[in-house]
């Protein structure tokens, strides 16, 4: 039992620091592109249609 706490205890004070940082860090996550930036081409992996199968480019 003692144990337990002694390894769950810091991990508990770390995890409220990083939740706590996060939270006031001022500006949250970004998500996606931002309007204006550029989008650069990626691969993805058709699963459907005439394409299934292939790997596509999307430009």
């Amino acid at each position: 039992m003692r144990k337990s706490i002694a390894l769950g205890l810091p991990a508990l004070v770390v995890s409220a620091y990083l939740v706590g940082t996060a939270t006031f860090a001022g500006d949250g996550p970004m998500s996606g592109v931002a309007v204006g930036d550029y989008a650069a081409p990626f691969e993805v992996q058709d699963i459907t249609g005439p394409s299934k199968g292939k790997s596509l480019c999307y430009r």
